[in-house]
């Protein structure tokens, strides 16, 4: 089975080809496309990452057998323009579609280091969305705090783009490596590497919803839509 996996919930829009064999899940190619917005660029570079990893792959858009999409939590723009996208390429190839959380993606590397691990996410407005993993799965919930207010036990690693803005916060928790470490960026590598595969309607590939987007918070804060 041939996986195209996506993720454009952070300021890394990534793209990876894989697949999937009797012995796991092979990794073809990927594409990951950092910016300085917090959304990744995603609908500027998305679709053309997507071909190129299918050209670094010697692939074709049709031979694609699943459509894995991150679903978050992180910015609601990223994760919309993802979704939307794998929702396109479904429908265009014919290829059911699959979801994973982006937590769980950014997890699965940093768990083939150390055995306990805390992933987290810049959940900006001074927030991090967070949660531990062990090699069985998700050991917590997700939350969604102020980084002062986040506790573990235990010494976890600790990764991720929050990790790194609110290192000094954060490091009492753990360790967390150096900040151009690639265990800090989530990758559709991860999405490969931690998805449940299970088909998904198209209805049901929506964002994971922690908090409030962050237009709706500005429509509360401004209901009259002036400045």
């Amino acid at each position: 089975m041939l996986i195209l996996a996506l993720d454009a919930s952070t300021s890394v829009t990534t793209v990876a080809l894989a697949r999937a064999e009797a012995g796991g899940r092979r990794i073809l190619a990927e594409i990951s496309v950092p910016s300085n917005k917090p959304s990744g660029s995603a609908s500027e570079v998305l679709l053309p990452a997507v071909h190129a990893a299918l050209g670094l792959a010697g692939e074709k858009l049709s031979s694609v057998d699943r459509v894995l999409c991150g679903v978050g939590p992180g910015t609601f723009t990223g994760i919309r323009i993802a979704a939307a996208t794998a929702r396109a390429l479904a429908l265009g190839t014919g290829s059911p579609l699959a979801r994973n959380s982006t937590l769980d993606a950014l997890a699965a590397p940093a768990l083939a280091c150390r055995p306990d691990v805390l992933a987290v996410l810049d959940a900006r407005r001074g927030e991090v969305f967070a949660r531990r993993f062990s090699p069985d799965g998700p050991a917590t919930g997700v939350s969604c705090v102020k980084p002062a207010e986040l506790s573990a036990d235990g010494g976890p690693l600790v990764v991720g783009d929050g990790a790194v803005r609110y290192r000094e916060d954060l490091e009492r928790l753990g360790h967390i490596p150096q900040d151009d470490s690639p265990l800090n960026r989530v990758s559709a590598v991860g999405h490969v590497m931690s998805a449940d595969l299970s088909p998904v309607s198209a209805e049901e590939l929506v964002p994971i919803y922690v908090r409030e987007p962050d237009a709706e918070v500005r429509r509360d804060l401004n209901p009259w839509g002036r400045s």
